[in-house]
């Protein structure tokens, strides 16, 4: 039985000044979206201890494709984003892992 191989993707958010916390139950709000999506298998989010408006957030999903073209071209993602935008400083830094 051959084992599907799975992509992680790690994105770091930054708050901007003042919104540490806001950002913070904002990515936990927008993750109950993001677990809605079919290919999403699990997600979740930690933060910084030294520096408190840093979020890691890691979604592993069945494919790249899965998280690049199909939750990002559909109607969840929009919803994932209402909840962060005007939160963050500047652009999320993402990532995609696998197993090696």
């Amino acid at each position: 039985m051959e084992v599907p191989i799975v992509i992680t993707e790690v994105a770091i958010f930054t708050a901007l000044p003042g919104k540490d916390d806001q950002l913070g139950h904002a990515i936990l709000q927008g993750l109950d979206i993001v677990r809605q999506h079919s290919e999403c298998i699990t997600a979740h989010a930690t933060r910084c201890i030294e520096q408190p408006g840093r979020y890691m957030v890691n979604i592993v999903w069945t494919s790249l494709e899965a998280h690049t073209v199909d939750f990002r071209g559909g109607p969840l993602f929009p919803q994932w984003r209402g909840y962060i935008d005007g939160l963050i400083e500047g652009s999320a830094e993402i990532f995609h892992y696998q197993p090696f």
